[in-house]
């Protein structure tokens, strides 16, 4: 992944005020205590990842080990992992989430070796953490997720339940950060975030800086919520024509956009239209792999990125 330089530009004391705002535009986006913090049928993203970690955080979610959020006694619960997983089977604000919606790794440890974007956090360079919503955080044996901003949401332990928290300046060490292959994550485009516009270009958000987009300039702050300049809804619709979220696909996935990529290679001769089931698998892996080669990428058998768009998807 390309990094992007500049930090959070946080000063001492203003990350309360940063945790504060998100907490009030979920509100005022129309989050009551009883209303459920994801879609079930909803296309799975980082950015409703990130509202739906915060959205448990301010109902008050509590900690158990081996929960996915269950209503128990009332309330809903999880363990680390087992807050991302309740964002992937959410069924709704009555029900509890349902494992056979989506195939995931069981533990943070497995949730890491699935990924095929990942790198190091360093403490001391912001840097090191890419501003992308939703992306996921890992210390050994525990996970949480960024939700930008500096800003890190995590079920820790009993007793102490859903902490909000910032990355760096903070009181807990993430070392490595990913992207977890269920969720897409935006390309370039305006994407809607925890009450709040932000600007993604080539898969970061820009942050602390002004912004010409369609010939309108927009103006960001340091955590890259929009702050000068509305996004007309125009601009909003050609952001999603031009599939804002893409996900790195990767054997084991299902979905309509691996089954465009295997109609794709189909059409290029690399598989046969038989093979087009929507999953991804060896054959398709193979395929694309084959593909890698003769266009002179980067040859994993994993379509990332680069290969999706050489590829016009």
């Amino acid at each position: 992944m390309q990094r992007m330089r500049g930090g959070f530009g946080m000063k001492k004391g203003s990350f309360a005020g940063i945790v504060a705002g998100i907490t009030c535009c979920l509100a005022v986006a129309g989050w009551a205590a009883g209303e459920a913090p994801a879609s079930a049928a909803a296309v799975k993203t980082g950015a409703g990842l990130s509202e739906h970690v915060l959205t448990a955080s301010r109902q008050g979610w509590k900690y158990q080990y081996g929960a996915y959020g269950q209503l128990i006694g009332g309330v809903r619960r999880t363990d680390c992992s087992g807050l991302i997983k309740s964002y992937l089977w959410w069924t709704g604000p009555k029900t509890n989430p349902n494992p056979r919606l989506m195939s995931v790794a069981g533990s943070s440890t497995g949730m890491l070796r699935s990924a095929s974007v990942k790198g190091n956090i360093n403490l001391s360079k912001t840097s090191s953490l890419p501003r992308v919503q939703g992306l996921i955080l890992y210390s050994p044996g525990h996970v949480g997720v960024y939700v930008g901003g500096n800003v890190a949401v995590d079920n820790r332990c009993t007793g102490q339940n859903i902490k909000v928290q910032p990355v760096f300046g903070g009181r807990y060490r993430w070392q490595k950060w990913f992207k977890l292959p269920q969720l897409r994550y935006p390309g370039t485009g305006f994407v809607t975030c925890n009450g709040g516009q932000y600007y993604y270009e080539n898969g970061q958000y820009v942050a602390g800086t002004t912004k010409s987009v369609g010939g309108t300039v927009y103006k960001f702050d340091a955590s890259g919520r929009l702050t000068s300049g509305s996004v007309p809804a125009s601009a909003r619709a050609a952001s999603a024509a031009a599939g804002v979220y893409r996900r790195v696909l990767q054997v084991g996935l299902r979905g309509g956009d691996v089954l465009a990529l295997q109609r794709k290679l189909t059409g290029l001769h690399f598989m046969t239209a038989d093979n087009c089931t929507g999953y991804y698998g060896p054959i398709t892996k193979a395929a694309v792999l084959n593909y890698q080669r003769k266009k002179g990428l980067s040859a994993t058998g994993i379509a990332d990125l680069k290969t999706l768009s050489s590829l016009g998807l």
